[in-house]
């Protein structure tokens, strides 16, 4: 019998032990010749045809997710996330529920050996231990897209979270405050001793700001009080172990948000509240300076959580717990569209995704926002 003769790429280590070598390509960088090297036991006639197996993963671009782990494939992820310009802190949510719900148990599987029933027993166990719905559909929206990802690279040919169902969220009614529920907030607000946030909840309420928006107003960059305006591009944000950053907005665009002349002297008063305070103090203001900071120079602006953690006691004192911050966009949405303005106009205000609503608005933006904004405000003067 003919003696099998070894492949290029072939080389034998011990008997029946084999180092398979194959070409991966190039490297997108450098340029240079990628090489991927796998030890096989076996015959020769194996050992070929376990090469031409990897050749074939080697030439869909598939090799790199073999053997990798749940873990790899989730930082390769995050890091793909940033290149494709994904919100820190979406990114900052989508590594919190990682590192608490499914690192634990699931960091060391291999990507391909993950299935279906492995995610619904995760989903299983989340919920027995008290877990709610939101919580756990959070957790496989990761996993889905983590999986959708790895499908893209060739890491696997399906994404086994397509099949596993999380639990049902609830979809409950919206809770909204009235303008007397708004008006109390204000007035407990004025009597505490921190009055400016009786401006702060009127300003919520009547421009639809998300908090990290109105935390990252600068008096110079952002608020037009000549035009009535305000330029909103960026918000706050806070992560662990780092300074206060300021990041693009949520939908990462610009939008105009007109005032009504009730917000123009709010502001006004709160950039001249914030001058004397730096002259008082002996400090000169930064240029550009944050509306609402804490810092003697207005360089460092209020944190988010800082605004919610005093509307959570107020909200206590005036006893309407069943309203929280967010409850005062929805009051703008809601008596927005109350007065006759459109959903598009009010969406486009309160800073949803505008793409969609200004393909069905026309008429002039900026003066129907301005009379929307005049109606709303009306409501508590």
């Amino acid at each position: 019998m003919a003696k099998l003769r070894t492949a290029p790429g072939m080389r034998e280590r011990a008997p029946d032990v084999w180092e398979l070598i194959v070409e991966a390509g190039r490297d997108p960088v450098t340029g240079r010749r990628r090489q991927l090297s796998s030890t096989f036991r076996g015959n020769l006639s194996s050992a070929k045809k376990e090469r031409a197996r990897l050749l074939t993963e080697a030439s869909k671009g598939r090799h790199d997710g073999t053997n990798a782990k749940l873990g790899e494939l989730f930082d390769e992820w995050v890091l793909e996330l940033q290149r494709k310009g994904r919100s820190p802190n979406t990114i900052d949510g989508y590594q919190r529920t990682y590192h608490r719900n499914i690192e634990p148990t699931m960091a060391a599987l291999r990507v391909t050996k993950v299935t279906t029933k492995d995610l619904t027993d995760l989903y299983r166990a989340h919920q027995d231990r008290g877990l709610g719905p939101r919580s756990v559909y959070q957790i496989h929206a990761v996993l889905s897209s983590m999986f959708t990802q790895a499908c893209r690279w060739g890491w696997r040919d399906a994404n086994p979270a397509q099949w596993a169902e999380p639990p049902a969220r609830p979809n409950p009614a919206p809770v909204v405050p009235t303008p007397g529920d708004v008006q109390k907030l204000i007035e407990e607000a004025r009597q505490s001793r921190r009055p400016e946030f009786a401006d702060v909840i009127f300003l919520l309420a009547t421009t639809g700001l998300r908090r990290a928006e109105l935390c990252g107003l600068r008096t110079g960059r952002d608020i037009d009080l000549e035009a009535r305006v305000l330029n909103v591009g960026w918000s706050v944000a806070v992560f662990p172990g780092k300074p206060i950053a300021e990041i693009p907005t949520k939908n990462r665009r610009v939008r105009q948000v007109a005032l009504d002349q009730r917000s123009v002297e709010i502001i006004s008063r709160q950039i001249d509240s914030m001058v004397h305070r730096s002259a008082d103090l002996g400090t000169d203001l930064v240029p550009d300076f944050f509306l609402f900071s804490d810092a003697a120079d207005g360089s460092i602006p209020w944190k988010p959580d800082s605004v919610t953690q005093y509307f959570v006691r107020l909200r206590e004192r005036c006893d309407l717990k069943q309203f929280d911050l967010h409850s005062l966009r929805k009051f703008m949405e809601t008596y927005g569209q109350d007065q006759g303005f459109s959903g598009a106009q009010v969406a486009m205000r309160a800073g949803h995704d505008p793409s969609v609503a200004a393909r069905h608005y026309t008429g002039n933006v900026v003066e129907a926002d301005r009379a929307l904004a005049s109606a709303v405000a009306s409501l508590l003067t």
